[in-house]
Parts: C-alpha cells; structure tokens; sequence
C-alpha cells in the first residue's frame, strides 16, 4: 500500500509540477525482476473490505497513468527488465507501450486465479481484452498458467509491444521515450502548479490537516470532514488571480 501512495504522489507531481517531462518510463531498480505485485502475505491476513479498498486505490493510480495520457499529453513505457506479474503486469498494462527484455526467462503473467483463486484485481482482465485486444481464449489461456507468457510468443499474443535482447534493452526503451515524446504538444517553458508538502497532525481523533480536519469517531464508525475556506477574500478579477497563483507558485518553490 505504501508504494502506491507513493507512485501515485510521484504520478501527479510529474502531471502538475513538470509541464516539461512529456514521457514517462517505469522500470525496476532490481535485476531480473519488474514487479510481482502486491504483499500477498499482507492481503492474507487482512480483512476482505481492507482488500477491497486496497485494490479501489491501486486501480485509481493506473486510471490516473491513462487519463494523463490521454489528457495531458504524457506518454507512459513500461520497461519491464525482468519478470512481470499480477500487480506488476496490471501496471504495466496501464502504460502506453509495454517492452520486455527478451532473456529467455523474463515472463509477463497473471498468475492469481491458479495460485490464490482470484481475479487480477486491478484491472488486468479488462485491460487484457478491451486495451490491448487481446483475444479471448488466448486470455483465457493466460490467466490460468502460472508460469505466463515470454518472448515472441507474448508479443505475437499482443501481450506486449516489443520484446529485446539485454544488449540493445536501454537504447531501446530510451529511443522510444524520445520518440514518444516528439509526438507530446506538453510545453517546454511553461510554469507548473507547484504541489506543497502536506503538513499533517495525527491523533486519536483523526487527521487535522491546515485546511481539512478529519474527526473520526471508532464508536459510531463514522468520520467528519471540515473544509476551512481562506482567511482572506480571493480576488475575482483576472490580474488579481493571476498576481495569486504566480504568489502561491513562488510560495511553492520556496517550500
């Protein structure tokens, strides 16, 4: 859960705070491995409506890779330089391109219906079938082994875009990352909405944020959320506005 507050913090950064960065690459820092998706340890032991939260959010952060792709003009590559499955897959399936290397042991996989009886929880299925247009008995095919899909067989199935060899995998991915972003309308000398650090209080009354306060009561399980207006009147004219943000943006940077 921890990683993808975090990747979903860094997602939004780079969406509001770089107008320059017009492509994105996610890869591993690890060697052999992308992503083997969620702490099935941690899920094992929690609770079904926990899980079911867990994936809500995890899913939202692939919807918010694809809504910046096709709304704010950032191209997403998946460079998966190792073994990719379930969770790891699903985020790669929210990408633009997907390139594997090509090692004859990096496979592409949704293993969960044979291993753990479930379905891929965030959004792998669907991605497969509607995104990728994969065909529906290869799918079904590939949803069910557990050792996955690698090579020219996982690009032949559309499972992937491009399979390369270790040799050529970072040239690759970095030639495509340049030609992707030659395609982007994103501006070169623009500005961004600087995101401030959030300055939060925690106790066992909630989260008290410097504009929200988050009361929660355990007995009666419900939680209250106080949005504070600002102290002082907004300008509504355009010079005005336009004065604030450029303050609120220096405010930023000096944060």
């Amino acid at each position: 859960m921890g990683v993808d507050i975090e990747l979903y913090d860094a997602l939004q950064r780079i969406r509001f705070e770089h107008p320059e960065v017009r492509t994105v690459v996610i890869t591993s820092g690890k060697e052999r491995i992308f992503c083997s998706g969620a702490n099935i340890f941690m899920l094992g032991l929690s609770s079904h409506a926990w899980k079911v939260n867990f994936c809500k959010f995890t899913n939202e952060t692939r919807n918010g890779i694809e809504d910046s792709s096709r709304h704010s003009g950032i191209k997403f590559i998946a460079a998966c330089n190792g073994t990719t499955a379930g969770g790891g897959y699903e985020l790669a399936l929210a990408c633009d391109e997907i390139i594997l290397v090509d090692d004859r042991s990096s496979a592409v996989s949704l293993p969960e219906v044979p291993l753990l009886g479930v379905l891929p929880g965030t959004g792998g299925l669907t991605r497969l079938t509607d995104k990728r247009k994969v065909r529906r008995d290869l799918a079904d095919i590939f949803c069910t082994t557990t050792e996955g899909v690698r090579g020219a067989r996982a690009k032949e199935w559309r499972l992937v875009d491009e399979v390369v060899k270790p040799q050529q995998f970072n040239a690759h991915v970095q030639a495509r990352a340049l030609e992707l972003a030659t395609q982007s309308d994103r501006p070169s000398n623009a500005t961004g909405v600087s995101l401030q650090p959030l300055t939060c209080r925690i106790d066992a009354g909630g989260y008290h944020y410097g504009r929200v306060d988050v009361q929660i009561e355990p007995d009666t399980r419900r939680a209250t959320i106080m949005v504070r207006s600002p102290d002082v009147d907004e300008p509504s004219d355009i010079a005005g506005i336009s004065c604030r943000r450029r303050s609120l943006v220096a405010i930023g940077r000096g944060a």
